[in-house]
């Protein structure tokens, strides 16, 4: 929705009307996913633990399947009568165990409620209707029980509903898929389903920003000797992956370790919080940046200034320094806002038809002016120290998509820098964080001042990497080279396994993903291209100040804007 078309006059009752109306369509035309969880070696404790007298039992016999009515435990044994599948059952009675399954909502109770019983395959009999069977539990060779895919559900909603208060107004989000840009997701696997653990390489939309990137993948550990991720297509766009390697950390059990942005292992010992974190219209932002608690600055604070052509928005941090200390450590937690993508696809809208041929000019443009922009935009998230002579650039946090925030390092030089003393003698020193108008959402922000300690980096190979038509993507995978795995379509997804490295003694073990690719946005505009706007873009903060107007515009009027939901 760009600015021509909001009109201030037309009626908020007209307004809450259509945009109900087209909500109610999208959330008819979401799509439900199921995962199946599996066991094996039954015991009665594992079917009552899924309180079996509100689940439907589907007894599997080689290719045979009955329903299991009236089931009944007694000791190690299971009996009950068997009958055949109504038709509603049929389309369920085989599913992928390794990937999330498609149903629809109006069959909801028919899918959720169900439990395979498979038997072992020297035990397999023909199976008839009317049948009273007393089975032994070691006769079953394994189990599975249909649950809700609550990520895979998640990314393909159009809509949940998150709800900022903006000078009193309620503004409820709602971004339509049809303008959401994203990256490629990343889901491993814990215990026997997929969890959502964020975005690879974002904002890489051009070939010629293809980059590397090392998302950390916290709490991901192997199962019978593998690591299973699977990186997946879930938005209109087409995906470029050039490498996914698992790089392996070991490192001493006190220290945590992060990749720097340019893939530098650092480690970080004693992460101290800042002594004061003021954003620039002097607010204190401390308590909602000393934790990492989701409690984000998202750097959304209206131009102090009347005039203000770039509506930058600022968080200063100020850091005790240890003696001697003549570099730090920033660490932060961060991501990318819902309203930063929300403004680009406006952007990007302002191309029209010539949209694709916009991307393909980029993709042979040099990439330090596309980068360059960003940070005259304050697109990437802005890094200074604070010197005698003024604020010195250290580094930018490059974007790394709006559905999931990560935890992020970047080493910080301290030659030159301005110290304050206090009476007792201890230093400090202000660090500058600085972003487009609700670019980013910054979650925690401390300073290591410990010294990188030597780390065994294990870089892990996929063993195994297939489509979901089964097709081999291993060769594309496994090098930094100009072979690719593309995915083109929404639903396309790699399951990638890697083989578990050998145990350190006295280590703890971190993963990370380590990506190489980018991804191309799929837009049919209609309009042509409005020049005039398109131009005022070269001017550095200018994105910023219309990310500004719009949401100006939108909490003025209360507006509704549609959101892609939050991946948990």
């Amino acid at each position: 929705m760009n600015r021509k078309a909001i009109n201030r006059g037309f009626p908020l009752r007209l307004t809450y009307c259509f945009l109900t109306f087209l909500l109610l369509n999208l959330i008819t035309g979401c799509a439900y996913y199921f995962k199946v969880e599996t066991k094996t070696r039954l015991t009665p404790e594992d079917i009552r633990w899924e309180d079996f007298n509100k689940k439907y039992f589907i007894l599997h016999s080689g290719e045979s399947a009955m329903h299991l009515s009236a089931p009944e435990i007694k000791e190690n044994r299971i009996s009950g009568n068997l009958s055949v599948l109504p038709k509603t059952r049929l389309q369920y009675e085989h599913t992928d165990p390794l990937r999330s399954n498609k149903y629809k909502r109006t069959e909801i109770n028919q899918v959720l409620d169900q439990v395979h019983l498979y038997l072992q395959k020297s035990l397999v009999s023909a199976l008839k209707n009317g049948d009273n069977i007393n089975l032994d539990f070691s006769a079953i060779q394994k189990m599975e029980i249909y649950k809700k895919d609550k990520s895979r559900t998640t990314t393909s909603w159009v809509v949940p509903i998150t709800v900022g208060i903006v000078g009193g107004a309620a503004v409820v989000g709602i971004i339509a898929a049809a303008t959401k840009s994203s990256c490629p997701l990343v889901y491993v696997k814990k215990d026997s389903s997929y969890a959502f653990s964020g975005e690879i390489f974002g904002g890489a939309i051009y070939s010629s920003l293809e980059r590397h990137d090392y998302l950390p993948l916290p709490g991901f550990e192997p199962s019978d000797g593998r690591y299973e991720l699977k990186i997946t297509n879930g938005l209109p766009e087409i995906q470029y992956i050039n490498l996914a390697e698992l790089w392996i950390v070991s490192h001493p059990e006190n220290l945590k370790v992060l990749p720097d942005r340019k893939g530098v292992i650092r480690t970080i010992g004693r992460p101290e919080a800042p002594a004061e974190a003021v954003s620039l219209a002097g607010s204190d932002v401390l308590p909602l940046i000393k934790m990492n608690d989701r409690s984000c600055f998202q750097f959304n604070e209206e131009p102090a200034i009347t005039g203000d052509t770039c509506a930058f928005n600022t968080v200063f941090l100020t850091f005790a320094v240890p003696e001697n200390a003549d570099t730090g450590k920033l660490v932060v937690n961060a991501g990318n806002s819902m309203w930063s993508d929300y403004s680009f696809g406006e952007l990007t809208k302002l191309f029209g038809n010539r949209y694709e041929e916009f991307i393909k000019w980029q993709g042979k443009r040099p990439p330090d002016k596309t980068i360059q922009w960003r940070m005259d935009q304050r697109f990437a998230l802005m890094v200074y120290v604070e010197t005698s002579t003024g604020w010195r650039f250290i580094d930018y946090f490059d974007l790394i998509g709006p559905l999931g925030a990560r935890d992020m390092v970047m080493p910080v030089g301290l030659a030159g820098a301005l110290f304050t003393t206090k009476s007792g003698g201890e230093r400090s020193v202000r660090i500058k964080l600085e972003s487009g108008f609700k670019f980013w959402d910054l979650d925690y922000a401390a300073m290591d001042f410990s010294k990188d300690l030597p780390c065994r980096v294990d870089v892990v190979q996929p063993a195994s990497a297939i489509t979901e038509t089964g097709t081999d993507v291993k060769q594309q995978l496994s090098k930094n080279d100009t072979k690719y795995y593309i995915q083109e379509k929404i639903g396309e997804e790699g399951l990638i396994v890697y083989q578990e490295t050998q145990e350190v003694r006295g280590m703890q073990k971190s993963v990370f993903l380590h990506t190489k690719g980018y991804y191309t946005h799929v837009r049919n505009y209609p309009n042509p291209p409005d020049k005039e706007q398109l131009n005022s873009f070269l001017i550095p903060g200018r994105f910023s100040r219309f990310s500004f107007d719009n949401y100006s515009l939108f909490t003025k009027n209360k507006m509704v804007l549609v959101s892609e939901p939050n991946v948990p």
